[in-house]
């Protein structure tokens, strides 16, 4: 069973390494014009300095350049999609690396593979196993890091902290509906972000929506996938849980909205939360005959392998620069960058807001 399993997955992995890059040259078009930002709503991609980011295993990079099951136990922090700054935007798609194109310093992403607290993992505070519960003391961990760091000019320097949580609490969420309810999730979520609001200037926030996890716990990616689902993600592993936390999946998304259109953090010109929704009504991408394309997956076909990495970090990005009415809830697959000022209903050089 294990070496069919592992047959069935290089077959797939071998196809995640054509995947390809599209060309940048926003940098280029769309260079910056030399005077840092004002205001939060004017925020060009050349006057971010300082980027982090919060989460679980997704964000941690669990099992990104695995090539077995033992590996997505390692956390390949370096190449994560939100916060990991390996290589180039050549060979690499993260947000880190885009900003780099931009020509100007940025500090805080993660290199190489490593824990929560040691060096390489720098502002990524992600943590394997992590739920929303978890959020008020990574945002409290990170505040203070932004506070003591020598690197960080705390009231000058524009910072990105991508906020992506949920997958965990949904994957307990038939244990414990009360525990794992909306309610709570949206309680430890704006609890993280209370914390963030009250303490760090000049800080935009992407606040990452979940996707309904149930489609990829439950793929049949052969024995060990799921013998893993099992073990990992019980819930949404059982079929016959689907509709529930499908359910779950868009009360929490809801939650969400709410919050951010709630207004409670456009209170002061250099602070804000933006909702990207990319993940929103994204499941598992298909091959020809409607099968899984595994090859956006590590080994245990739940994390996501450096195919998938890239087609979160080049959604984020895009969703970044999409105006809140034309954002995409779903991967921008295969899709190409878009440019400050290019897409539909953003006539600007700067991060998309509520307010710009």
């Amino acid at each position: 069973m294990w070496k069919n399993h592992l047959k069935l997955w290089e077959e797939n992995s071998s196809r995640s390494k054509r995947y390809p890059i599209p060309n940048f040259d926003c940098h280029n078009t769309h260079a910056h014009n030399g005077h840092q930002a004002t205001s939060v709503h004017d925020l060009h991609p050349g006057d971010i300095r300082i980027i982090g980011a919060m989460g679980d295993s997704l964000t941690a990079g669990n099992g990104i350049l695995a090539s077995n099951i033992i590996g997505d136990f390692i956390e390949y922090r370096g190449q994560v999609w939100s916060i990991g700054g390996d290589g180039d935007l050549s060979n690499t798609i993260t947000l880190p690396n885009i900003l780099k194109k931009f020509g100007q310093f940025l500090w805080g992403q993660s290199y190489g593979t490593g824990s929560v607290g040691t060096t390489n993992s720098m502002l990524n505070y992600a943590h394997p196993g992590d739920v929303a519960s978890n959020m008020p003391g990574q945002a409290n961990a990170i505040v203070q890091r932004l506070k003591t760091d020598t690197h960080v000019r705390y009231q000058d320097d524009w910072k990105v902290i991508t906020f992506f949580i949920g997958g965990n609490d949904l994957c307990d969420y038939c244990h414990d509906q009360n525990g794992y309810s909306a309610a709570n999730y949206i309680r430890h979520v704006r609890d993280a972000l209370d914390i963030l609001h009250n303490n760090v200037p000049k800080l935009f926030v992407n606040l990452v929506e979940i996707f309904d996890i149930a489609p990829i716990a439950a793929m049949d990616g052969g024995f060990m996938c799921n013998l893993v689902h099992n073990i990992v993600c019980d819930c949404g592993h059982n079929k016959a849980n689907s509709e529930m936390l499908k359910n779950a999946a868009m009360a929490y998304q809801q939650e969400l909205r709410a919050l951010v259109n709630s207004g409670r953090y456009d209170t002061r010109g250099d602070f804000t939360v933006v909702l990207q929704p990319f993940f929103k009504n994204t499941e598992p991408p298909t091959l020809g005959g409607g099968s899984i394309d595994l090859s956006f997956f590590s080994p245990d076909c739940f994390h996501f392998s450096k195919k998938g990495q890239s087609a979160a970090g080049l959604s984020l990005w895009n969703n970044m620069l999409e105006a809140p009415q034309y954002k995409e809830e779903q991967w921008h697959l295969y899709g190409d960058f878009h440019c400050p000022g290019t897409h539909a209903g953003h006539d600007h050089s700067f991060f998309t807001t509520y307010k710009n």
